[in-house]
């Protein structure tokens, strides 16, 4: 009975959004099973169940088995300490591979993605890096390519975080055109895509943010007025949201690239409310480095 109420929940969901079950199990699992799935008939492993329901923008994940209850409380542990910057997570990655023999493959996927975030945050292996990050997409998104736009129409959270790391990873390589590209696919899928709220407001913020960045350095024709633009949206996009861990970094954002453009007055007065923003959140080191980064691009005192 219990498979087949949470089936019938998938399939409820799937049928109110108009997804046809192609999309939706698309490198996941074949349309054969997800059918036995929405009927009851089979019993979905729980990062499959996890990964179908994520990819229509809700979060929903029923343990059946031990195992899967262990690493499900595991994966809890791992995200938070990477949400507040904390990667030193690999005693709990190895309990995590270690609850059994064998793995899921999108358990794989969280293993290998996780472990590569780690690893690359102390050791910056960018090559290394970028290879991983790949080979972890390939689990569930397997057409793949370096620099190719994926073919699934919908994704999970954990693709997108993945893509994200890709495009970033490709940046610090030089490949400048191939991250923003990348980058813009990620910020169409969070404005287009089917998206729980919580999810937007927690991630499409750091995608503006990234893009503002890299437009700004690139330096191509209407690169500056672009970012100015995705500064406005992703300004809105804090207030919208009450989303402020990231407001502060956007104004400044802001500021510098007015004041790059000959608007010192309204420059000043962005890059003025964002220090002050970030001495109330007491992060005093990036004000520090703010002041630093604005004497040496652009020889201005705030």
């Amino acid at each position: 009975m219990e498979n087949y109420i949470i089936g019938s929940i998938l399939k409820e969901y799937r049928t109110r959004l108009n997804i046809s079950q192609e999309d939706l199990c698309f490198d996941l699992c074949a349309v054969s099973t997800l059918s036995r799935i929405e009927c009851g008939e089979r019993v979905p492993g729980r990062k499959l169940l996890e990964a179908l329901f994520s990819r229509m923008g809700v979060s929903r994940s029923v343990s059946i088995t031990k195992t899967e209850f262990q690493r499900e409380n595991l994966e809890f542990k791992i995200n938070d300490m990477v949400a507040h910057d904390d990667f030193e997570i690999f005693d709990l990655l190895e309990e995590y591979k270690n609850c059994s023999e064998n793995m899921a493959e999108l358990e794989r996927q969280f293993y290998l993605f996780f472990k590569t975030m780690a690893e690359d945050y102390f050791n910056h292996n960018c090559e290394k890096a970028l290879k991983n990050y790949e080979e972890a997409l390939k689990i569930s998104v397997k057409d793949y390519a370096l620099g190719k736009i994926p073919n699934a129409r919908l994704l999970t959270k954990t693709e997108l975080l993945i893509l994200n790391n890709i495009s970033r990873t490709q940046y610090f390589l030089g490949k400048k055109d191939e991250a923003i590209e990348l980058m813009e696919f990620l910020r169409s899928y969070f404005e287009k895509g089917i998206m729980s709220e919580e999810e937007k407001a927690k991630n499409y913020p750091v995608i503006l943010f990234n893009l503002e960045n890299w437009y700004g350095l690139r330096g191509k024709d209407n690169d500056i007025e672009k970012a100015i633009n995705l500064c406005n949206i992703a300004i809105d996009t804090c207030i919208q949201y009450g989303k402020l861990s990231l407001f502060p970094y956007h104004l400044f954002n802001k500021g510098y690239l007015l004041v790059k453009t000959g608007k010192y007055t309204e420059g000043k007065e962005y890059l003025n409310d964002s220090f002050c923003i970030m001495k109330r959140m007491d992060k005093n080191d990036d004000v520090i480095y703010g002041k630093k980064w604005l004497k040496e691009q652009l020889n201005l005192d705030i």
